[in-house]
Formats: C-alpha cells, sequence, structure tokens
C-alpha cells in the first residue's frame, strides 16, 4: 500500500525520532528536554526577540532545557517537522556553529534551509525507508566538514547513566541508585547531568520512556500496555507525559493511522528497546 501523500509521518530510530507533519499543530507550553531543529514544510515560524524586529524563518534550533514558552516563538502558521537529535552527540554544538544564533537556547536559519524543506517534503510524501530517510538528510543538516568536529566532551560517568537509564527503563530506580553505580553522590550526579545533557536526569528518564512507549503503540499495543511496558504507572500518567514532553496531546487518533504513520529503522528491534522482537522492519499504514 502507497503511502497517502500529505500523511504525517513519525520516523524512528535508535536514537532519535523524526516527525513530519501534515497539518498545523498547537503545541502547548511545555520543557523542551532534547536538543531539535525544527523545519516549516509550509508557511513561517516567528521569533519575536526581546530586542529588535520579529524574525520569521522556516527552521529553527532548540537546546534542551529551556522552556518553549519562554523562547517566544511562534509555529502556529506553520506546518512543522522536528528532527530530534541524538543524545550525546555533536549535533546540537555543529548546527549551533553554523545558525544565526538569537539567545544561548535558539538558533535559527539553517544554510541549507530551502533544500532541508523540499528534502522533507519528498520523504514525507512519498513515505521513504528509515535507512534512506537517514542517508539523504544525515550530509544535509551536519556538513560533512563538521561530522568529525568535537565541540564538548562527554563525561563517561553520565554517559554509563544514560545506558543503565536505558537498560532500565521499566523499573522506578532512585536518582541514588544510579550514582552509586558511577561512584558519585546523588546531588553530585544530579548537577554533571544538567550540565552535560540540559535536563535534569528524572526528566530525562522521563523522555526515554515516552520515547518507548511510542515504540509500543508503534506496534500495535494499547495505549495502557504500551504504558506499561514503558515504566509508567496508567495510561493517563503516559498521556500527561508524552504532552510535558512533546507539547501535543497524544490521542487515540493522533498516534494511530490514518493521521499518523509510523515507520520503524530495522535496528531498533534489535536494540535493546524493550519491545518484542520482530525479523522484518515495522510500517504502519
Amino acid at each position: 500500500m502507497d503511502s497517502a501523500q500529505g500523511t504525517a509521518k513519525l520516523y524512528i530510530w535508535r536514537n532519535q525520532l523524526l516527525f513530519l507533519g501534515a497539518s498545523r499543530i498547537a503545541y502547548r507550553s511545555h520543557s523542551v528536554v532534547s536538543d531539535k531543529l525544527l523545519v516549516s514544510l509550509d508557511g513561517v515560524m516567528t521569533i519575536s526577540p526581546n530586542t529588535g524586529k520579529p524574525i520569521s524563518t522556516r527552521s529553527v534550533l532548540l537546546k534542551a532545557g529551556t522552556s518553549f514558552a519562554s523562547l517566544n516563538l511562534d509555529t502556529s502558521a506553520a506546518v512543522v517537522a522536528i528532527y530530534y537529535l541524538p543524545p550525546l552527540s555533536q549535533d546540537h554544538a555543529a548546527l549551533e556553529s553554523i545558525m544565526t544564533r538569537v539567545s544561548d537556547n535558539m538558533s535559527y536559519a539553517h544554510p541549507q534551509e530551502d533544500l532541508l524543506v523540499r528534502r522533507l517534503l519528498y520523504i514525507r510524501d512519498e513515505g521513504l525507508h528509515p535507512s534512506e530517510t537517514r542517508r539523504m538528510l544525515r550530509d544535509l543538516i551536519i556538513p560533512p566538514a563538521l561530522a568529525g568536529v568535537v565541540f564538548r566532551e562527554f563525561d563517561p560517568r553520565i554517559v554509563t547513566v544514560i545506558q543503565s537509564i536505558r537498560e532500565t527503563v521499566a523499573e522506578n530506580l532512585s536518582v541514588q541508585k544510579f550514582a552509586a553505580e558511577v561512584h558519585l553522590s546523588a546531588s553530585r550526579l544530579e548537577k554533571l547531568f544538567k550540565e552535560q545533557i540540559g535536563v535534569p536526569i528524572t526528566r530525562y528518564r522521563l523522555r526515554y520512556r515516552v520515547f518507548v512507549g511510542v515504540i509500543h503503540l508503534a506496534l500495535g499495543e494499547s495505549i495502557t500496555n504500551a504504558a506499561l511496558a514503558a515504566g509508567f504507572a496508567s495510561s493517563a500518567h503516559f498521556s500527561k507525559s508524552y504532552s510535558a514532553i512533546h507539547g501535543i496531546a497524544p490521542s487515540a487518533r493522533f498516534l494511530k493511522p490514518p493521521m499518523l504513520e509510523v515507520l520503524m529503522a530495522d535496528e531498533v528491534l534489535g536494540s535493546g528497546v524493550p519491545v518484542v522482537n520482530r525479523a522484518a522492519p515495522l510500517r504502519v499504514i
């Protein structure tokens, strides 16, 4: 079955997501919990700086750890694509170096903006396989000349804690437990984690649980089963957390066809994410 032109898409890889919108969505006030690049597929986004004239743009880079409401960013006139940058990567720093900075938390105007819009529209309307999508986007979003540049170092203890969070996503482990694993006090881990990742450790774990829950939903499970598999106490808890993380409510119509087509990379099902193992790549249509 061919993809319907204009149907919203959600691409899932092991460490990141790509959402390709097909209509305007009203984003609620929420905390940005992961670095992400917003691209308007139709219309423009407007930045209203504290000083100076409003800025119209089709691409905006947001940094984890800030409130969406505080950014003075209006996306209501745009159909938005959201490229969630992989954690523990150099991608945000690389993008920040080639875009125009508005504040410490926001930059705009990707140098390949027009081509990026055209390519994202093509990916959405053709419903390309995740592996082809990543290949088409990678060198366009991050220039090859910057691919090997190390802008910042990540503390190996934080890397270990993040891996532990992923391996124990359904368990309600304390911050003290994670801290003990890397021989830090809880307070020191909390401070170091926020410095390195931009958000508190509990917020990051919530984000990852939502990510796992979305995978389970994409596999066709009920919202209740998806919530429990991702470590949430109930479907209501999952829904509330989804809204807090993404700024939109996870209505049944939004997370299921025909409103959304989910395309999942082969690597996800063998990545240690606690989902049922399947041999073939998943494509929900």
